[in-house]
């Protein structure tokens, strides 16, 4: 799937930057050998690199609720 039609970036090339260790958007256009254009695939690719971000410990995420989905009451 495209992430970033104007430089033709897919998923498969995007998580490749990130594998490769880039941590931030502007690194992983760096390491894809492009730069952003209009800008719509900004918020996708910080949504992957999230997602592949490593998770140290067990702990919650800082600034995250520990239950971030309340209970549902049918009442």
């Amino acid at each position: 799937m495209y992430v970033c039609i104007c430089n033709a970036l897919n998923t498969r090339t995007v998580n490749q930057a990130i594998d490769d260790g880039a941590e931030t958007v502007g690194q992983v256009y760096k390491a894809c050998g492009a730069v952003p254009q209009c800008g719509k695939c900004k918020c996708t690719i910080r949504e992957m690199l999230d997602d592949r971000a490593p998770r140290h410990g067990t702990g919650p995420i800082p600034g995250m609720p520990a239950d971030p989905l309340p209970a549902f009451n049918a009442a």
